[in-house]
């Protein structure tokens, strides 16, 4: 996905990276609500019809967030409760920091 009209070659289009997310063993997502938001999918809510990534789509799931606050859309976002799913409650830099070295204690 691009931001500011700027170039950023190790980012992608959302219409290119969703087809990629059932292959996927994890999808990370730091902070972000309703744009992983499932519900999207149905009609009859406040987000109905609005491109997401599709990271549910994942066989599994971590969220860096700092609560399970609401987005812009102020409604509950379904990935958060999905069995699949892991919430990481922090400061996503800080959260990021933790996972990679919890990460590489495994690999190591």
């Amino acid at each position: 996905m691009r931001s500011s009209g700027r170039s950023y070659p190790q980012l992608k289009e959302m219409e290119d990276v969703n087809p990629e997310f059932p292959q996927a063993d994890v999808a990370l997502v730091i902070g972000a609500n309703d744009v992983t938001n499932p519900a999207a999918r149905r009609p009859g809510n406040a987000i109905s019809g609005m491109p997401i990534l599709d990271v549910d789509r994942a066989k599994s799931i971590v969220v860096i967030k700092r609560s399970m606050g609401h987005g812009y859309a102020g409604i509950d976002n379904e990935l958060y409760t999905d069995p699949k799913t892991g919430m990481f409650f922090a400061d996503a830099k800080k959260g990021l920091t933790d996972l990679k070295t919890t990460v590489r204690t495994f690999v190591a």
